[in-house]
């Protein structure tokens, strides 16, 4: 009972480790996502700042001058913020790796004490039913014993019939209290 709940117990923290491991990669891939719709988000406006450079560039020369340090400082940013995201992605990729490592440690940790428990178990077992055919011979030759002295008594007994009865008696409760304390030891060892 206690090793049932033991390796319910094991199973249990097995499938919590494997729960994480899900979440960590569900949110890598959300994280792929968003970094994907960053990079449409700024190709849109990257075209968009550039239709925009196309239309105004006789008339507002200066101003798109402007707007071109600002879509550089802009761009400077996103890079960075790119940058740093994929750094984070990496470290992130890192740490999934290494957690993935040790739960497959903890797995085969689990599995090989499970190996164990069974091994013990079976040895335990097989103990147990040398220790009961051990028994059962002891018995078997105890009860041969009894029915050999029984046969030996009865000999006893017819040819001593001629004897008196109240020494035959005597005699034959001696023998009956004998066999019952053989069989008291018996029982006790």
């Amino acid at each position: 009972m206690f090793r049932e709940m033991e390796r319910q117990m094991l199973e249990q923290q097995k499938n919590i480790l494997m729960e994480r491991v899900r979440e960590r990669e569900e949110e890598m891939k959300n994280v792929k996502e968003e970094k994907e719709r960053m990079k449409i988000m700024m190709e849109e406006e990257r075209q968009n700042q550039d239709k925009d450079k196309k239309r105004r560039e006789d008339e507002y020369k200066r101003e798109m001058k402007e707007q071109e340090e600002q879509m550089r400082d802009e761009m400077k940013s996103v890079k960075e913020e790119f940058k740093n995201e994929k750094t984070e992605m990496r470290k992130e990729t890192e740490t999934v790796k290494k957690e993935k490592k040790n739960l497959q440690i903890e797995i085969n940790r689990l599995m090989k004490r499970i190996e164990n428990e069974r091994q013990h178990h079976d040895k335990e077992r097989k103990r147990r039913e040398e220790e009961f055919n051990e028994r059962e011979e002891r018995y078997k030759t105890l009860l041969e014993e009894k029915e050999e002295s029984e046969r030996k008594t009865r000999g006893h007994e017819e040819r001593t019939r001629g004897m008196g009865e109240t020494e035959t008696r005597g005699k034959d409760e001696k023998r009956r209290r004998e066999g019952e304390k053989r069989e008291r030891e018996t029982d006790f060892s």
